[in-house]
């Protein structure tokens, strides 16, 4: 408890539900006790809070700036905002299969928003405006402990190393390409990460991974891969895992410097609506702010 703000940790490594609080109306200690407890849970969740385009963007911008998308096509009303949804204008929706179905496919695996960029994002946040009876769940993992449970053999291994992460790369093994132009896929090529970044707030040591990250440079292609896919499927376990069930008007924010996330499958027929705003990276490019 921080004055009349609750912060209760869940039982994973990660995340934190948020209660007692209006997102509309914070003050200066209890948004700074709001940004402690991100530091330390990695992930947020604000429970119900019903928030509007303007107040969620309000609320982002008080952490820094945001970052522009990649493609206008998923833009709502705000450009600050992204909207990742399966309904079509005419209220019908997308269905699994087809080039949109795909495109949000790339969701369901792990992964961490924006590392295709040259300044990857800081944080991610997203509330959820409409929900399927069943499934749609977002899943997070922490990188953090992923890194601290490796054994000193495998840290050594990897620390130091660069791995090339590639948007062309990582939706090509899912599909829904036509989804961006070429041009919007130019403004992507591939970039380098290191594998294992140090958070610059909490000086934790946390893998950098996930889909995006297509191989290890330097080292032989097919071979880094599947390094990079065994540390992502053993860092994605319990205890270091959290699964959010969405309810309409919650509001979730994760750090992407340290943490992976993946979407969960729910019935083709149903509409999920999801809007996001992103934070853009903390090293000074503006390349990507808005």
């Amino acid at each position: 408890m921080t004055g009349t703000l609750t912060i209760t940790a869940t039982e994973s490594t990660l995340g934190a539900a948020v209660t007692d609080v209006d997102l509309r109306a914070l003050d200066d200690d209890t948004f700074g006790a709001i940004r402690d407890a991100w530091h330390q849970h990695a992930v947020l969740v604000f429970p119900e809070q019903h928030l509007d385009d303007e107040a969620h963007i309000a609320f982002t911008r008080r952490f820094g700036a945001l970052e522009r998308n990649v493609t206008a096509n998923n833009v709502g009303d705000n450009p600050e905002t992204i909207v990742l949804s399966n309904v079509k204008p005419d209220g019908s929706v997308w269905a699994p299969e087809s080039d949109h179905g795909l495109f949000l496919k790339g969701n369901s695996y792990w992964h961490t928003d924006s590392s295709f960029k040259r300044v990857p994002s800081m944080a991610s946040i997203l509330r959820a405006d409409r929900v399927p009876s069943r499934g749609g769940e977002t899943e997070y993992a922490d990188m953090r402990a992923a890194w601290d449970d490796l054994d000193a053999a495998t840290q050594a291994r990897i620390d130091g190393k660069t791995v090339v992460h590639s948007y062309v790369w990582s939706q090509s093994q899912v599909g829904g390409m036509a989804s961006l132009s070429e041009e919007e896929w130019n403004a992507v090529p591939p970039v380098e990460h290191p594998v294992v970044r140090t958070h610059p707030e909490t000086a934790r040591k946390a893998l950098y991974i996930g889909r995006h990250a297509s191989h290890i440079k330097g080292e032989e292609v097919e071979e880094s891969r599947s390094l990079l896919k065994s540390l992502c499927e053993e860092a994605c376990r319990p205890p270091r895992t959290y699964k959010h069930k969405w309810r309409p008007g919650d509001l979730v924010m994760w750090d992407n410097r340290c943490v992976l996330h993946r979407g969960h499958g729910y019935p083709g027929d149903q509409a999920r609506v999801m809007v996001r705003t992103t934070l853009a990276g903390e090293e000074g490019s503006e390349e990507w702010n808005l």
